[in-house]
C-alpha cells in the first residue's frame, strides 16, 4: 500500500481544455456530446465549437453517425468524422499536437486499448488531456449510507488520480500536470453547495480529475 500525493489546485475544466488547444493541431474525442448536442449548440456552450475557434486545425471524432449527420446538415459542422476512440489507428489520421479526451474514458469498453490507440495519432512529445469523474467525489459518496449510488447510467469505471496515472504509465505516457475540478452548475442547488463545502476541505473531494500526459514514444 502506497500513499500517493494528490494535486493541490483546482482548474476550470472547460477553460483549461480550451487553453491547451490554442494554436495547436487538435484531435477532439467524443466531441458531439450527445444527447445534449443541439441544446449546447443553441445556448453557446458546445465545447467542440469553442475548441475549433482557437486551434490551427481541429478534427472531432464521434461514434454516433446520426449525430454527425445532424451536425453537418443542420448546423454546417464539417470537422467531425465517425470513429471508435479505441481503434483510432484504422482512420489513417495525421499526427496531432494535442488529443482531448474529455469525460469519455469512464464510458469505454477497453480503456487500455484506448490508451494504445491514442499513441497512433499523437506526435512524440504531444499532449493527451484527460478529464474524468473522480472516484472520491464527496457529493456522490454521501448518498451511499442512504442506499443510493449517484452515477451516470453509461459509466462503467471510476478513476482516482493514482489509478488513472497507473493506467497511462502502462502505455508509456508520462503525467506532466494534474488538477481537480468541481461542479460549476448552480442547479440543482444542494449538490452545488455540498460540492463547494467539501472542496474547501480538499480540492480532491470534488467532481473530477484533469490530467495532462506527454507521449514519450
Amino acid at each position: 500500500m502506497s500513499h500517493y500525493p494528490l494535486p493541490k489546485k483546482q482548474v476550470n475544466r472547460e477553460r483549461f481544455i480550451i487553453d491547451c488547444c490554442k494554436d495547436k493541431k487538435v484531435l477532439h474525442l467524443g466531441c458531439a456530446d450527445w444527447p445534449y448536442t443541439e441544446e449546447r449548440i443553441q445556448d453557446g456552450s458546445w465545447l467542440h465549437e469553442k475548441i475549433s475557434n482557437v486551434t490551427k486545425n481541429c478534427i472531432g471524432i464521434d461514434l454516433s453517425e446520426e449525430t454527425i449527420l445532424t451536425l453537418k446538415n443542420k448546423y454546417n459542422v464539417t470537422n467531425i468524422i465517425k470513429g471508435n476512440v479505441e481503434n483510432l489507428e484504422i482512420l489513417n489520421l495525421e499526427k496531432f499536437d494535442v488529443v482531448i479526451a474529455g469525460e469519455i474514458i469512464e464510458h469505454l469498453n477497453n480503456p487500455g486499448q484506448f490508451m494504445q490507440s491514442v499513441k497512433s495519432v499523437l506526435k512524440t512529445n504531444g499532449k493527451l488531456v484527460i478529464t474524468t469523474t473522480n472516484a472520491y467525489c464527496f457529493r456522490r459518496a454521501i448518498r451511499i449510507p442512504f442506499g443510493k449510488e449517484s452515477i451516470h447510467p453509461d459509466h462503467v469505471y471510476y478513476f482516482s488520480h493514482r489509478t488513472l496515472e497507473a493506467l497511462a504509465s502502462r502505455f508509456n505516457f508520462k503525467l506532466i500536470e494534474s488538477y481537480s475540478y468541481r461542479l460549476f452548475n448552480r442547479s440543482p442547488l444542494i449538490p452545488y453547495i455540498v460540492e463547494r463545502l467539501s472542496t474547501l476541505i480538499s480540492p480532491n473531494l470534488g467532481e473530477g480529475i484533469v490530467h495532462v500526459y506527454t507521449n514519450k514514444s
